[in-house]
């Protein structure tokens, strides 16, 4: 049975949780009270239940893209998406999401509604980690010409304090040195030029070695070929 309640609105609706029957017994107002016959025919619908995958939920900073397949169960007509990185809400059913190049963890939700308004929320979590890559370019022009003038290295996740760096000439004679890679960003590069004379090298090939440990401390070791061209 219904607890007693007061209501000036019409229709007035049931709220349980339990389906069945239910039947008005009884009523009264501030002119009258007495039975009256009426029935309603209550029926519980099945909720959505929002659920997910992250394909993949573990990524480094080379690849930062993941596919969202929505695996919800029910009449599902509606998808809003929050990944979790301050970008807008997407509302389709199996969006990709590309983050940032930068290491942390980000909560994504996926709220799903049904064709009766009903909804719910699912959440999770993924990760971004640090990896380590490094170019090295095989060859530079050092002709003043604004194109390709000094060789630099791009590199990400190296440990900066354990790297070496050294260019020799077809005899072996050292021609250029630095155990600070900050001297090859692409902001500064080298010219070209002897490391101690400062003249121009001629045009040719050099061997250059480097050495360096990646963030996790792994050693590095390269020995390979580098032209000039001028």
């Amino acid at each position: 049975m219904q607890p007693s309640i007061t209501t000036t609105v019409n229709p007035h609706i049931i709220k349980t949780k339990e389906a069945g029957d239910y039947s008005l017994v009884f009523y009264n107002d501030a002119n009258e009270f007495g039975s009256l016959s009426g029935q309603a025919i209550v029926t519980i619908l099945t909720p959505p239940i929002a659920q997910f995958k992250a394909q993949p939920d573990s990524m480094t900073v080379l690849f930062t893209t993941t596919q969202l397949v929505d695996k919800s169960l029910g009449n599902i007509t509606a998808w809003e998406w929050n990944f979790g990185d301050n970008t807008s809400n997407e509302f389709i059913q199996n969006p990709y999401h590309t983050y940032k190049d930068s290491i942390g963890m980000y909560q994504i939700s996926l709220i799903v509604s049904d064709d009766q308004g009903c909804a719910d929320t699912a959440q999770h979590l993924i990760t971004i980690t640090d990896d380590y890559w490094i170019y090295i370019p095989n060859s530079f022009t050092p002709d003043l010409d604004g194109i390709n003038d000094r060789f630099c290295l791009s590199y990400n996740g190296i440990r900066e304090a354990t790297f070496t760096f050294n260019v020799f000439d077809r005899f072996s004679n050292l021609v250029y040195a630095t155990n600070n890679i900050q001297d090859l960003s692409c902001e500064n590069g080298w010219d070209g030029k002897h490391y101690q004379t400062g003249k121009d090298l001629p045009m040719g090939a050099y061997i250059y070695q480097i050495y360096y440990q990646d963030f996790e401390g792994w050693k590095h070791q390269e020995t390979s070929e580098l032209i000039i061209v001028r």
